[in-house]
């Protein structure tokens, strides 16, 4: 069991919440080429975040990887006019923030390239508010979020000392034993991936579930005020805690006292 104390709950930076329904969704996804069974891919670690080289297209971009969204999005089309982008539908869609629905492009039947992994019928959703630009932010260029399609079709380490992200083609994947690790039971619902936990508030327990969010960049996001949150004596200050795709997210910034993780 791994406890931290006290940890701070600095609300995440970044975090996409889609409610999108798909049909006619391509089972074929990212596959390696013939004989090869793993490959080894370089990424840039930037506050705390995967960025990862993607070609779409044929056009080399960095999207974002990111367990906590089921759909591929681009963002910034303006400033890669360049990039073709194929059978193309108008479409609405709702993220975190404070906004209401924003409008997008379906896109269907586009190559994506990640390593040596290949997706010839990538559908991918295009963000064309020029509002919706995450580089600056960032610091580096952010062209999208690629999550789950790519979660799905492979088993995926990531070496965040070594910035290396090895993925592996599941039906050849043979865990190796180690001594040093625990074992998690993850749940999964709409494709995204949880996990249950217990904290600690005021010396009374709680056992949460959470999202396994890598496209957050900071410790923990609470939604029960019940958790963490007191008037009296207050210990929260009201904050805007980041932007999401429909908007900016306020809150209130506060901390726990303990976050136990595994047995």
């Amino acid at each position: 069991m791994y406890n931290y104390r006290p940890f701070y709950s600095f609300l995440i930076f970044f975090f996409l919440c889609l409610g999108i329904q798909l049909t006619g969704h391509s089972q074929a996804g990212f596959k390696l080429p013939l004989g090869k069974i793993k490959d080894r891919i370089t990424f840039n670690l930037v506050n705390n975040l995967v960025i990862i080289p993607v070609e779409v297209n044929g056009k080399e971009l960095s999207f974002l990887l990111d367990t906590g969204v089921n759909y591929t999005l681009l963002f910034s089309l303006y400033d890669n006019d360049s990039l073709e982008i194929k059978n193309v539908t108008r479409v609405k869609i709702r993220g975190l923030g404070e906004g209401g629905d924003i409008d997008a492009l379906k896109s269907i039947n586009n190559q994506f390239i990640v390593g040596k992994a290949i997706d010839k019928n990538h559908t991918v959703y295009v963000i064309y508010d020029r509002n919706i630009n995450f580089s600056p932010r960032m610091g580096v260029n952010i062209h999208g979020v690629i999550g789950y399609e790519f979660f799905r079709d492979f088993v995926v380490k990531t070496d965040y000392d070594s910035e290396i992200l090895t993925i592996y083609d599941p039906k050849f994947y043979k865990p190796k034993r180690c001594r040093s690790c625990e074992t998690f039971n993850i749940l999964f619902s709409n494709h995204k991936p949880y996990i249950r936990n217990k904290i600690t508030s005021f010396n009374k327990e709680y056992e949460v579930t959470l999202l396994i969010d890598s496209g957050a960049s900071d410790a923990l996001w609470l939604f029960k005020e019940d958790y963490g949150i007191r008037n009296d004596p207050k210990n929260y200050f009201n904050d805007f805690l980041g932007l999401g795709l429909s908007g900016g997210v306020h809150g209130k910034r506060s901390k726990i006292d303990v976050v136990s993780i595994g047995s």
